[in-house]
């Protein structure tokens, strides 16, 4: 069934020899009817895989949400904010694949500089904190508290360090990505172009030829005598 685009609002079908948005023709039986993610521009490295957005689709939350895991159990278990940002990194790593720049784009909260920004931001005011109060710099502090559904639940003010440290390494990764991936769409954006001049171009003189054939084939025509007005030829 038809879905609008995220970013017009029209009605969007998208299959086999039907023009996506971006006026190319999706490329294969695998080409996204519906929309799975948010954006249904094609990246300018290739045409969208319905295989691959399913795929994105379902691994992503499930990525995250391990990330978020190893983020807050980093203090006493393996992970932490390093281990945390870098499984983050790789589901918006996957989401570039399935839909390009702009569902990456889509999927952030914030760009990739702000991220870094707020992870600095973050880690260095959890680091300095201890300070005010007389104490050496990362000292740890613990709190209890008693949650509805998790019970008793340890808190160390360390995980503040770590979201920054996460935030860092996820704004980094993705910075990383989009540089590369700018370059890497440039080159095929120009690419694309060159192909449709070339095209363009044989179409014109394609047009060119036909035009020249016809008028020498209607300067080669006999024209019919002349006739006087009584109807008899001269």
């Amino acid at each position: 069934m038809p879905t609008e685009s995220f970013e017009t609002g029209r009605p969007f079908i998208a299959g086999p020899g039907v023009p996506d948005e971006s006026g190319g023709l999706p490329e294969g039986w695998e080409a996204p009817r519906e929309r799975w993610l948010s954006t249904v521009v094609r990246p300018a490295f290739g045409p969208r895989s319905v295989l691959l957005e399913v795929v994105a689709r379902l691994l992503i939350p499930a990525i995250l949400v391990l990330s978020v895991f190893l983020l807050v159990s980093g203090h006493d278990r393996p992970g932490g904010g390093f281990a945390g940002g870098l499984v983050a990194s790789m589901a918006y790593v996957l989401r570039y694949i399935a839909g390009g720049r702009q569902e990456l784009i889509a999927g952030l909260p914030l760009r990739p500089n702000a991220l870094l920004s707020l992870g600095m931001l973050i880690g260095c005011t959890a680091a300095g904190l201890p300070l005010l109060f007389g104490s050496p710099v990362l000292d740890t502090a613990k709190w209890e508290l008693v949650l509805p559904v998790f019970g008793d639940v340890k808190v160390l003010s360390a995980l503040f360090f770590e979201v920054g440290v996460y935030l860092i390494v996820v704004g980094l990764v993705l910075s990383v990505v989009a540089a590369l991936g700018a370059r890497m769409e440039a080159e095929e954006e120009e690419a694309r172009t060159e192909q449709e001049q070339r095209i363009a171009r044989q179409a014109r003189r394609t047009a060119q030829r036909s035009d020249a054939v016809r008028a020498a084939e209607s300067q080669d025509t006999p024209q019919p005598p002349p006739m006087n007005p009584g109807g008899e030829t001269r």
